[in-house]
């Protein structure tokens, strides 16, 4: 009987930890080639720009977080691939050999090329580190605000339920 009963309490802890009712976002960080990349994932999914838009739009202040977090996001992207070009450039610049008839002009483009390829650099680590904040930011907002609008149903099938019952359970269901 206690292992049945234990069981059963098993059963609704987990339900309860697992089946929301409301989507809990969290974030992924991945590194790419040019910068990274801030995944929002609901469970094991990672969700795609138009359903953290749809997602978000329930919560006004938590969408414009989002919204700017994105735009730093693309800032950093931005200063990341000019940070790879530059250098790309030093680079080149550093293997032009001394005897070559452009050494002057090497001379005179390398230190521009370093210095600049430090600030990018340096830039793109403040943006890059800004859009994370903001992004978690804009994600507590939309997990802990008071205010929730109606469940939303995505085109995978994964769909949300209440379920009443006296314990407080709610269970998440596939429809296949």
């Amino acid at each position: 009987m206690r292992k049945i009963v234990f069981a059963l309490l098993m059963v609704c802890v987990m339900t309860n930890v697992y089946g929301q009712e409301y989507p809990f976002l969290r974030i992924e960080y991945r590194e790419t080639l040019i910068g990274d990349r801030i995944d929002i994932l609901d469970g094991p999914k990672v969700l795609t720009k138009q359903e953290v838009y749809q997602l978000m739009q329930a919560q006004p202040e938590a969408f414009e977080k989002y919204q700017m977090a994105m735009k730093k996001q693309r800032t950093s992207k931005l200063l990341d691939g000019a940070t790879v070009l530059t250098s790309a450039a030093v680079l080149v610049l550093s293997l032009i050999p001394p005897q070559s008839s452009s050494y002057n002009t090497r001379n005179n483009l390398l230190l521009p090329a370093m210095i600049s390829t430090l600030g990018l650099g340096i830039a793109s680590g403040f943006y890059r580190r800004s859009s994370r904040n903001i992004t978690r930011e804009a994600v507590d907002l939309y997990n802990f605000s008071e205010k929730k609008a109606d469940p939303i149903y995505f085109d995978d099938g994964l769909t949300y339920y209440r379920i009443p019952d006296f314990i407080g359970v709610q269970i998440r269901f596939y429809v296949f």
